[in-house]
């Protein structure tokens, strides 16, 4: 067995002690009721809410929803994009004792009616029409829900639906002892929500979290980050994802800090540089978005403000790598920094952040490099629903190429976190964890117990200073039929890293002698770049297809390619007519890939990557988010990198 690796504890003045999050509520609200807990904004305008007025709010819709008939131990599933109303509920069905589940704004119907009959949904809080029409779209989960919730009552006043309510209406004055009650009785093993893993592979499970879980990963974060009081927080990540559990409820409530909500996801960017977040968290492919809106304004400015931004960037990176003498410490890095810098990081909105983190899966180290070079202290965190969140860089710890150190846990819940990697070459854990599957003993103990340490199913390796690098899923590895082994996910986020690729799924199994892959194009930036170089295209299909398009793809291939050995180097690829989709199961609603469906319906052109073709004609259906169905045809190049088979 390797060497184990043990978290370093960390002593914190606020730790759960012993309550659950209501409880938390509770006591914000008593010790520091004037100060504000979230900001939201309305019609152009931000709107603050005190810790005394929130859990007032909190225990007036908990009142509600027990007139309504949610009981303790029954299941609210909440639809709706991040927003105050939201929070609320999910805290006033926690107050109840009942169970909060969350689902992906743009989940389709029958991703919906999944989650509602597998949790045995009784009532649903959607967002708006939209949310309603895909509830009531789902009739074999509908008879188990009572009441469906609104928050946004326009298009809605002719619904006959006798188990619509405005949530407007639902907060009560009746029963607030009882309310009281059921919170004061509350105890940290309590279930309070469920959190469905992606379904990669078949079914998503319900991971079920407790209070003591959710408050220690909070703990966590505070411990490793220096996360201070009052800081300012934008909710964005959805709740259905668990790190929002831990970052939008259990976090705010234990440092405590400031949660803003957006006033719809198109003002995200905006509002972002209003608030102006001390604390951020993304996902991989958000960070990878906002530093391609940056590349693509740069292919708009003219030619001298090109110059200036790459020379500010070049000063970027020497000051991220402590690169220079007196002469750049002094004169030109504040320079770059004034003229270059400084603008993209507020163009970013990060202009105070003290801390911000991409997590849920890798993000490449050309892209961690950038963000250092911008100025923005991005970092990198690891970790599961299931597992919690288990490491993250520290402040001045910024390895792009691991997962930084072990978090530290909450002394009044769990030991700190032990890690491992055992024979096969798997991280182990050791620590505070979920609560199980529901409904499924058998995958629950699958992932092992506390005692013998729990499998991360991850193939991780641990340096000489004690961070972890994180390699794969270790079902990912393959090993082609040359005995080759090679880490797809590794090449598909360096892949990425590049401006113009959105997507990437790299392709080569024991059947095969090479690696090949299958590249979703960003069209906003190749349509950029097809315009400044006069070339024509009117469709994606059209544009994804230009041989200056797939040229600069191969340039990315091959500096990718230069990063690994030569038996794992990409031998050809090809770029998909059409986007990834989540409504088409290509990805999940967290815009992980769906390995089996992508090779499955592109398999056409994975044979013709290995057969040696030059082009091959792709005849596919389309879904569109209104459930509409069309027919994509298109003649798809094929294209070599040189790379031949090991």
């Amino acid at each position: 067995m390797s060497r184990r690796l043990t978290a370093r504890p960390v002593a914190l003045a606020r730790t759960a002690k012993g309550r659950t999050l209501p409880q938390m509520l509770r006591d914000n609200a008593r010790d520091m009721a004037d100060t504000v807990a979230i900001r939201s904004k309305r019609a152009g305008l931000w709107r603050a809410i005190t810790w005394a007025a929130l859990d007032t709010r909190v225990r007036r819709t908990a009142a509600g929803l027990a007139a309504l008939g949610l009981g303790p131990g029954q299941t609210l599933c909440l639809i709706s994009e991040n927003r105050e109303e939201a929070w609320i509920t999910e805290m006033a069905a926690i107050s109840l004792g009942a169970v909060a589940v969350s689902v992906y704004p743009d989940a389709s119907a029958g991703e919906l009616a999944y989650v509602l009959d597998h949790s045995r949904a009784v009532m649903v809080l959607t967002e708006d029409q939209e949310q309603v029409d895909k509830l009531l779209a789902a009739p074999a989960a509908a008879p188990g829900v009572r009441k469906i919730l609104f928050v946004e009552p326009q298009g809605l006043w002719h619904y006959a639906d006798p188990r619509l309510v405005d949530l407007a209406r639902v907060p009560s004055d009746d029963g607030l002892d009882e309310i009281a009650a059921r919170i004061e009785a509350g105890r940290q093993s309590d279930i309070a929500v469920y959190c469905y893993t992606s379904g990669t592979t078949g079914k998503p499970k319900a991971a079920m979290l407790d209070h003591a879980f959710i408050l220690d990963n909070a703990y966590r974060l505070m411990g490793a980050l220096g996360i201070e009081p009052c800081g300012r927080y934008l909710s964005y990540i959805s709740p259905a994802w668990a790190a929002e559990q831990f970052f939008g409820f259990g976090l705010p409530l234990l440092a405590p800090l400031v949660v803003h909500f957006a006033e719809k996801p198109e003002t995200v960017q905006a509002d972002l540089r209003e608030i102006g977040p001390d604390f951020l968290m993304f996902t991989p492919r958000q960070w990878e978005m906002q530093a391609s809106d940056v590349e693509a304004r740069m292919m708009d400015a003219a030619p001298w403000r090109q110059r200036l931004y790459h020379w500010g960037l070049a000063r970027g990176h020497d000051r991220a790598a402590g690169r220079g003498g007196i002469w750049q410490r002094a004169v030109t890095w504040p320079l770059a920094d004034q003229l270059v810098l400084k603008g993209v990081r507020d163009l970013l909105g990060l202009t105070r952040a003290k801390a911000v983190l991409s997590g849920g899966s890798g993000l490449s180290a050309e892209l961690f490099a950038r963000y250092r070079a911008f100025g923005v202290p991005l970092g990198n965190l690891y970790g599961s629903s299931e597992l919690g969140l288990v490491a993250t860089h520290r402040k001045g710890d910024m390895d792009p190429e691991t997962m930084g150190e072990l978090m530290p846990s909450d002394p009044t819940l769990a030991p700190p976190i032990e890690a491992w990697v055992d024979e096969t070459g798997q991280l182990r854990l050791k620590g505070l964890a979920f609560s199980g599957y529901l409904d499924n003993p058998q995958a629950s103990a699958e992932m092992g117990d506390g005692t013998q340490g729990y499998e991360t199913g991850d193939a991780v390796r641990l340096d000489d200073s004690g961070a972890l690098i994180f390699l794969d899923r270790a079902k990912d590895l393959r090993r082609l039929s040359t005995g080759a082994v090679y880490p797809p996910q590794f090449l598909e986020n360096h892949l990425r890293a590049h401006a113009m690729v959105r997507d990437a799924i790299v392709i080569g199994d024991a059947a095969r002698d090479r690696v090949v892959a299958l590249v979703n194009i960003d069209m906003e930036i190749a349509g950029r770049f097809a315009e400044r170089h006069g070339l024509a295209f009117g469709t994606f299909s059209e544009l994804s297809q230009l041989p200056p398009v797939r040229a600069e793809i191969a340039r990315a291939v091959a500096a990718v390619n230069a990063r690994v050995d030569p038996g794992a180097r990409i031998a050809g690829f090809a770029n998909l007519p059409k986007e990834l989709d989540a409504d088409e199961e290509e990805l999940t609603r967290s815009r992980k890939l769906r390995r089996g469906a992508i090779e499955a319906k592109y398999a056409a052109l994975i044979d013709g990557l290995y057969c040696g073709a030059d082009s091959v004609p792709l005849d596919i259906d389309v879904t569109y988010q209104d459930g509409r169905k069309s027919r994509l045809s298109a003649r798809v190049a094929m294209n070599r990198t040189g790379e031949a088979a090991a």
